[in-house]
Parts: C-alpha cells; sequence; structure tokens
C-alpha cells in the first residue's frame, strides 16, 4: 500500500508540474526569458511638462504627468489637469536608436456640456538617460476638432523620472 500511496503522490506531483509549465507557456513563457524580452523604458514615469506656444516659445502652462510604458509597446499616460474636459489618453510607444524613443498618444476632448470636441494628439520623442531612470523630451500636440481639422498647435518640453513607489 506505501508503494501504492507514493506512487499516486509522484504522478500528483508529476501532473501539477506539467500542468504549471503548460500555464507558464500560454502566459508567455518563464519569468527568464520575459525579463530578457524586456526593454529598459518600460514601467511607470512621472515628468513635469512645459507647454510652450511653438513660434513664440511663451509659457503657455506647466503640469505633471504619469504615463506607463508597457511591454509590447502600448501606453497609458494621465497628467495632473481637470479631467472634466478630457479623457484618458493611451497610445504606442517604440524604440530608435540607442535610448532614443518615439510615442504617439490620443485623448478624446470633451465641451463645457459633455458633448465630444475632438481629441488632443501628443507625438513624443525623448531619450532615456544613461541612468535608465530619467528621460527629456520634446512633445508636438495638436488639438483637433471633430471634423479632423488641427485647430491649435502647442510644443511641449519634459523631464521625468522613474517612479519607485
Amino acid at each position: 500500500m506505501t508503494s501504492s500511496l507514493s506512487l499516486k503522490t509522484v504522478a500528483l506531483i508529476a501532473v501539477t508540474a506539467a500542468a504549471s509549465s503548460l500555464l507558464m507557456q500560454a502566459c508567455g513563457g518563464d519569468a527568464l526569458a520575459q525579463a530578457s524580452d524586456a526593454d529598459l523604458v518600460e514601467g511607470v514615469w512621472e515628468s513635469a511638462l512645459t507647454v510652450k506656444d511653438c513660434a513664440s516659445g511663451a509659457v503657455l502652462a506647466t503640469f505633471r504627468g504619469q504615463s506607463v510604458l508597457h511591454r509590447g509597446g502600448t501606453l497609458s499616460a494621465d497628467n495632473s489637469q481637470s479631467t472634466l474636459t478630457r479623457g484618458a489618453a493611451y497610445g504606442t510607444w517604440k524604440r530608435g536608436t540607442g535610448n532614443a524613443y518615439t510615442s504617439t498618444l490620443v485623448f478624446m476632448r470633451f465641451n463645457p456640456d459633455t458633448t465630444l470636441a475632438g481629441t488632443q494628439k501628443v507625438v513624443r520623442t525623448f531619450t532615456l538617460g544613461a541612468d535608465g531612470n530619467s528621460l527629456t523630451g520634446t512633445n508636438a500636440a495638436q488639438i483637433i476638432n471633430t471634423a479632423g481639422v488641427v485647430l491649435q498647435q502647442a510644443c511641449v518640453s519634459e523631464t521625468g523620472v522613474r517612479t519607485s513607489w
């Protein structure tokens, strides 16, 4: 009876190990493979942004931003400006040469009566610092109406740091 119990135990362990292995592969492989696929820029970033008139360089606004650069090239972002007239921002990012990156994000804009006013598109060009925990960049923003017409453009400078909560 002891050998029967031991055989059942070994079989149970083998089935559990096989199921765990299949689950790990279905979820993207093992932790070592996932770590090697990671890009250094992935993670949560906090930035200080300065909006300027593109022609004169006059400062129009300053605010704080947060962005999450997800594995696979997607991103989500938010900032300290009021959410009454805008939605959350979503977009994509890609690595260029060296520590250079670009990203494009879009969020919906709303009129005070909550009807759709259009979108705002932001194209970011940024460089990851040598420490891997800082970035600097410029953003080109376009305010676009519901017909797709660009109503206004702005230039934005950005400095950011990786969060370490």
